[in-house]
């Protein structure tokens, strides 16, 4: 299954740590962890890339998880990490068993 957990912190989505594998089909034919890969990619490199924020990202190859966190405040970047997390929220409505979306709310 993977993990999505995104995090909140006074109401502004600022990262997300994604991990696991969905198990919904074998490697290559997986929907649910292409659209999970893709999307991810797409918000860090967006928001780093195109946008030029400051970010802290890791990646573990071994527990296939990538955490990203934004290190400074920025509106478009956090809606784009809401929509990111409005995405998955959808997937995980018709794949319960192979997607799990939660939001953790960071102190204020």
């Amino acid at each position: 299954m993977i993990k999505a957990v995104f995090f909140v912190k006074n109401d502004a989505f600022s990262g997300f740590e994604i991990s696991g594998h969905s198990g919904a089909a074998p490697a290559g034919k997986d929907i649910v962890c292409a659209a999970v890969s893709a999307m991810t990619m797409l918000v860090v490199n967006t928001i780093c890339g195109e946008y030029g924020k400051k970010a802290e990202t890791t990646e573990d190859a071994d527990t296939a998880t990538v955490s990203f966190r934004l290190l400074e405040k920025d509106s478009a970047s956090e809606g784009l990490i809401r929509s990111f997390y409005n995405e998955l929220a959808a997937i995980e409505k018709d794949y319960p068993k192979n997607l799990k979306v939660d939001i953790q709310r960071l102190e204020q």
